[in-house]
């Protein structure tokens, strides 16, 4: 049982206990609920809370892809080079040792 029905029920013996035990609370707490208006229930329109633990995993599965797509990008092997001699009209280099 999670902790938060745990006190739910909790508090709600305590109710019990204090309206057998002081019954003219009782009456006053109901006056001041009808006065200010119905109490809203806690479980209506309360915002679901996200569990910690699938959005570390979705945050590790997301890092965790980036990583293996840039592996991939950075470890691909480079582009052959063509052995296509270099344009007319252009010298080809020379080494000053060579003569």
């Amino acid at each position: 049982m999670n902790p938060s029905m745990d006190d739910r029920r909790a508090f709600a013996e305590i109710e019990r206990w204090l309206a057998q035990d002081d019954p003219e609370l009782v009456s006053r707490m109901d006056a001041l609920n009808g006065q200010f208006g119905e109490v809203r229930s806690e479980t209506q329109d309360e915002p679901r809370q996200r569990d910690w633990r699938w959005v570390a995993a979705l945050v590790f599965a997301a890092v965790a892809l980036l990583g293996l797509i840039l592996t991939a990008v950075l470890m691909a092997p480079p582009a052959p080079k063509s052995d296509v001699s270099p344009p007319i009209g252009r010298a080809p280099a020379v080494s000053v040792h060579a003569r």
